[in-house]
């Protein structure tokens, strides 16, 4: 029987990215070899969605790999509060990561982009972004690519994080916590692996108006 550890390190050899397409594929074969596979990086192999031969990265990429990579070295010396910190952190890092590539897939200028995310400062404040691009609540979003409870997961991992910092670590985190954050880290690589892939189509901005008289 596979434990949370043996989940997650599943977990970082389970999706690729295509460059050509901007798809996440499910495709654990290609992304343990992709490194050297093709002439490196998946170059001259075709996905399997657009047919393309572009160069592949894995998912999550490097920017993120280190905290689920942290996060079973904490969990093998159980150190919860890390693991809780570290989890929360992948999801919210991914989360601007998801942020950023809806501004890019609506042809933002970097400078803009880059003065938005600096701007919003908050998580709660992200979403209501998120919101005014999308038309859509985080929640429904989330939801409608299948996963409507890793809100409440998310939340619960914050409010123990910030419960035992807030205490200065008098309220004990246990082995179940520390399982619980992983199996949310699991989901989180899930989850953005479906976003990234839902929410890849170009749109403009700002929609053009035909009846604009210039």
């Amino acid at each position: 029987m596979k434990t949370e550890q043996d989940m997650l390190l599943t977990q970082l050899d389970r999706y690729w990215e295509c460059f050509n397409c901007g798809r996440v594929i499910n495709d654990p074969n290609l992304a343990k070899v992709l490194e050297t596979t093709g002439t490196g990086w998946g170059l001259g192999v075709l996905c399997p969605k657009c047919g393309g031969t572009a160069s592949k990265s894995k998912f999550p990429d490097k920017r993120f790999r280190p905290l689920f990579e942290m996060m079973i070295k904490c969990y093998q010396t159980e150190r919860a509060i890390l693991v809780l910190i570290l989890a929360q952190t992948a999801f919210e890092g991914m989360f601007d990561d998801f942020l950023r590539r809806l501004l890019r897939g609506m042809n933002c200028p970097e400078d803009v982009e880059l003065a938005i995310t600096y701007t919003l400062n908050s998580f709660n404040a992200k979403t209501r972004f998120i919101k005014s691009l999308t038309g859509k609540k985080i929640a429904k979003i989330i939801e409608d690519v299948g996963f409507k409870d890793i809100m409440r997961q998310f939340e619960t991992i914050r409010t123990k994080r910030n419960s035992f910092l807030h205490t200065a670590g008098e309220k004990d985190l246990t082995l179940d916590d520390i399982k619980e954050a992983l199996k949310f880290a699991c989901a989180t690589v899930d989850l953005y692996a479906a976003l990234f892939s839902e929410y890849r189509e170009w749109r403009p901005l700002v929609e053009p108006d035909e009846n604009h008289p210039f």
